[in-house]
C-alpha cells in the first residue's frame, strides 16, 4: 500500500489532513439522508442509548451502585466505538486518497 511518505514530494500531511477534514464535514451532512439499507438496519435491530439508559435506570432500587457502574461502562463504550470508527475511516479515507494520487502519477508516467 502506498504510504503518504512515498507521494510527499506531491502532497503533504498538513494538506491531507486538510482534505480528509473537508470531506469528513462533507459526508457528515450526507449521512444525515440515510439510505434505505441503514434505516432498514436501525428498524431491524431498534435499540438506542436512551432506551438503554431506561432500562437500566428501571433496575430495582437495591441495584443502585451497580446501575450507575453499567452506565459509567456502557459511556466508555460508546466512547471507545466512535473513537475506534472515526480513526478506521480517516486511515481507509487517507489511504484510499493516497492510492488515487498513486494512479493519477502512474498514468502521468506513462504518457
Amino acid at each position: 500500500m502506498l504510504k503518504i511518505k512515498d507521494i510527499e514530494k506531491y502532497i503533504d500531511d498538513s494538506l491531507l489532513e486538510s482534505i480528509f477534514r473537508e470531506r469528513e464535514d462533507e459526508l457528515y451532512v450526507e449521512l444525515k439522508n440515510e439510505d434505505e439499507d441503514i434505516i432498514e438496519i436501525k428498524q431491524k435491530y431498534d435499540v438506542d442509548y436512551e432506551k438503554l439508559i431506561n432500562k437500566i435506570k428501571n433496575l430495582p432500587p437495591h441495584f443502585n451502585n451497580t446501575r450507575e457502574e453499567i452506565i459509567k461502562s456502557l459511556d466508555k463504550y460508546i466512547m471507545r466505538e466512535n473513537l475506534i470508527r472515526a480513526y478506521d475511516n480517516e486511515k481507509f479515507y487517507k489511504a484510499g486518497f493516497c492510492d488515487g494520487i498513486r494512479i493519477i502519477i502512474e498514468n502521468l508516467k506513462n504518457k
